[in-house]
């Protein structure tokens, strides 16, 4: 058996077979199987770490759904959609009927809408201001 060191060249020679050689690969066995050890520590103590960082995100999505959550379950009637929107109350009834936007209705049938919903139909109210914008510069 020939040991050779980092650069390539011989460092010991030993005799297949001989007490050298057999300890020699007891060390070897013995440095592989503390290796394995300490390599089978470093990967629990990183899924430990996963696990933490898995749970600190989770947390921090709960809560943000908790909000949303929260948002979602407030309710305005149509008159308070409109004052947000600075639109007149008969311009909502007018894009619920051509179905441009829907509601959630009440217990009595008149349109709510939600925080996202009122979130969503001001994005769409701009996305139609930019459209005339750009129809009336084509135009001129």
């Amino acid at each position: 058996m020939v040991v050779r060191n980092k650069k390539g060249r011989v460092v010991k020679i030993y005799s297949y077979g001989s007490e050298e050689q057999q300890r020699y690969e007891k060390v070897l066995e013995i440095l592989f199987e503390a290796d394995r050890k300490r390599l089978a520590q470093l990967l629990t103590k990183k899924r430990e770490k996963e696990q933490r960082l898995d749970e600190q995100i989770e947390e921090s999505h709960k809560n943000r759904f908790q909000k949303i959550h929260r948002r979602s379950n407030k309710k305005y009637n149509l008159t308070q959609t409109a004052r947000i929107l600075r639109v007149h109350r008969q311009t909502i009834y007018y894009w619920i009927k051509k179905k441009w936007v829907r509601s959630k209705r009440d217990f009595k049938g008149y349109p709510v809408f939600t925080v996202l919903d009122i979130e969503r139909l001001i994005e769409w109210k701009n996305t139609l201001r930019i459209d005339d914008v750009q129809k009336t510069r084509k135009c001129t």
